[in-house]
């Protein structure tokens, strides 16, 4: 490598390195081993625009091994982001652009928000995805509109994560060529070498997917990095470079466990300014390093998007059609699917379906499938499989990979203007929750449709039958759950959550027989409850029933056998919308102070006593089901009509 290059790389180095000492911090090692393959990137090969840094044929970057973000944040303000140097200075402060971990929206140059491990790749794997997909379906002969790689940098902790396998197995099937994994072998982890927890055949691991494995010998050898980004480009499938790197370089403790997450001393670094000859004052990207990359990336960088802002008003002339679906905000109303409504009673699972097949007839952007679950959750994509030999088909087939599948979403969500979902059981969701937390943190908004949605599933027995799952979901800030009673609910379940742009939505949706109800509706599910079965507003309100699902029956019968007690029955698809609506109209459906509530849902207990409070009655399941017909299960915990009115009636007569 020239003078040059070297004296970079060293100052890329130093800048991460001082951002975890000066903020008396961990996870110094990765910053000194992964520094070249980050530069390689960024400097030679990396299309990006740093004055609009969600430009959306920008080559998507992600550091998957996210407690590297020093490295990262260094890079960025190399590179030329508009992030100031009290910034790095600030690095792990409240409030800062460099949090500890990078997050999407916070950072400008950050295209996803990774830390826990594996999930990254996954996402890598989406954003890859969606390139495939829009290229394919969208570019017209010349006019590439969208045409850009996806780069991942990953440690060896990612790749002992279940999810980046996952998505890894899938990239090779799809036949990924634009998504380039540079993997930061520097065998250590936290606890011991990495030799001491798996077995180093990572060639056959890969090869075995469908990958092209390339290998550099020395992590230092930018000639042979960059030489390795050149092969992969060249190559038809997804292509990870194994760098063998030292942890820590320059350290006296370097290659050694104390390396991944030891802070460093004031002597440490006065060892490694030693051992790299630095002399300059902190904080600093010297004269001659910001003009090396003025003169290759940031350059590149913006006469790329000029280039492309041409075939962008070219395109936009020719194909109108197109550019309004690629670059339009799309929405949906809860009246475009009146031809819909019937009076039949039916699964929502089965409503959901003909609600999501609707929709591919009003918008252009859907892409998502099911984890092999089509059948059962009545989800998937109406334009054919999405393969590498239809990479234009919208329907993905993720296989029984739940984790892999939110990961992978995410990464499309991440992309562009893509409205991906995906479905498996409820009970299933905590394969993924991380993903879903993820899409949360993120402010990106996928749909994920859980089905089966209590021991009301039946014969599959305890192992298929949530209990707990709505609790955790509904305890997951910035996430929408909403458990719809019926079709004209699922319209409004499904509207909202095609139409959210910043917050996700878990659509909960059940596999038994209910509704139609005549007083649900779908414009008021967005209020989160409302009153289905009204009280004599003549007469003092005796008690309030609330309900969600198949559950909302239960709750309208007790209100016509009890004549003697004045009821009010309120419908709660979404306590989340609930609680976003204004004191006025909450004090509405649920006066304040008022004492005799009753809620009933066949999920746990946790959470709604907040709204039957101290002295109200909560029926639910906190026990795991049982084996055998839904109508049973349900009855063997209470969940039938005559048991539930009973129940009912002793309280309200106490």
């Amino acid at each position: 490598m020239t003078d040059l290059i070297k004296k970079s790389i060293t100052n890329l180095r130093i800048l991460g390195v001082e951002q975890i000492h000066n903020s008396k911090t961990r996870h110094p090692g990765m910053v000194m081993s992964a520094a070249p393959l980050m530069h390689t990137v960024y400097l030679n090969h990396l299309n990006i625009d740093v004055t609009d840094p969600l430009w959306v044929n920008r080559d998507r970057f992600v550091l998957s091994a996210g407690h590297g973000s020093a490295l990262l944040y260094a890079q960025l303000v190399m590179a030329g982001f508009d992030i100031p140097m009290k910034e790095l200075k600030n690095f792990r402060q409240i409030n800062s652009l460099t949090p500890g971990h990078p997050e999407f929206g916070v950072t400008p140059g950050v295209d996803v928000s990774t830390g826990p491990l594996g999930q990254g790749i996954g996402m890598g794997v989406g954003l890859a995805a969606a390139e495939k997909h829009l290229s394919q379906k969208y570019n017209q002969g010349d006019l590439k509109i969208i045409d850009h790689y996806t780069y991942v940098i990953c440690g060896d902790a990612d790749l002992e994560e279940g999810v980046a396998h996952e998505a890894m197995q899938l990239a090779g099937v799809w036949k990924l060529n634009k998504l380039i994994v540079l993997y930061d072998s520097n065998d250590i982890q936290l606890d011991s070498a990495v030799t001491s927890v798996q077995f180093n055949k990572f060639k056959q691991v890969f090869e075995g997917y469908d990958w092209n494995y390339l290998k550099v010998e020395d992590g230092n050898d930018v000639k042979a990095i960059d030489a390795a980004i050149k092969k992969a480009k060249q190559q038809d499938k997804p292509t990870i470079i194994e760098c063998k790197t030292l942890i820590g370089e320059g350290h006296k403790k370097s290659g050694t466990p104390a390396m991944h997450g030891e802070p460093w001393n004031d002597e440490a670094m006065k060892d490694v300014y030693s051992y790299y000859n630095w002399s300059y004052e902190k904080f600093t990207v010297l004269d001659e390093v910001k003009q090396l990359w003025k003169k290759n990336s940031i350059d590149r960088g913006s006469k790329n998007k000029i280039s492309w802002n041409k075939i962008k008003d070219e395109y936009k002339n020719k194909f109108p059609q197109f550019y309004q679906e690629l670059f339009e905000k799309h929405t949906i109303k809860q009246e475009q699917f009146k031809d819909l409504l019937h009076e039949k009673s039916e699964p929502t699972r089965a409503s959901g379906g003909e609600v999501l097949k609707k929709m591919h007839q009003l918008v252009p952007n859907l892409f998502g499938g099911s984890a092999d679950l089509i059948a059962a959750t009545k989800v998937q994509g109406y334009f054919g499989d999405f393969s590498s030999s239809n990479p234009q088909g919208n329907n993905i087939l993720f296989g029984v990979r739940e984790f892999g599948m939110g990961a992978i979403i995410n990464g499309i969500a991440l992309h562009s203007n893509l409205k991906p979902f995906g479905a498996t059981f409820l009970v299933f969701s905590d394969y993924m929750k991380n993903a879903i937390r993820l899409s949360a943190l993120q402010k990106v908004a996928p749909i994920y449709v859980l089905t089966h949605d209590s021991i009301a599933a039946g014969y599959d027995g305890p192992t298929h039958q949530p209990i707990e799952q709505l609790v955790g979901l509904r305890a997951t800030p910035n996430l929408t759950v909403l458990r719809p009673a019926d079709l004209k609910e699922t319209i409004g379940a499904y509207t909202y959550a095609y139409n959210s742009t910043s917050t996700p939505t878990a659509i909960i949706l059940c596999r038994q027989n209910v509704g139609p109800y005549q007083e649900t509706c779908w414009t008021k599910t967005l209020n989160g409850a409302y009153v289905v079965g009204g009280e004599d507003s003549s007469q003092p309100l005796d008690g309030i029933i609330i309900a969600t699902v198949s559950e909302l029956a239960y709750a309208l019968y007790a209100k016509s056998k009890i004549t003697n007690k004045n009821l009010r029955v309120v419908s709660m698809p979404s306590v989340e919308l609930f609680n976003q609506q204004p004191q006025e109209y909450q004090e509405q459906i649920i006066p304040k102070n008022f004492e005799n509530i009753i809620t009933i849902e066949a999920s746990s207990e946790l959470g709604w006593h907040k709204f039957a409070g101290k002295k109200g009655l909560v029926i639910s399941a906190d026990k795991f089901g049982d084996s055998g017909f839904g109508d049973d299960v349900l009855a063997k915990q209470g969940f039938e009509n005559e048991q539930i009115l009973k129940n009912i009636k002793t309280y309200l007569n106490k």
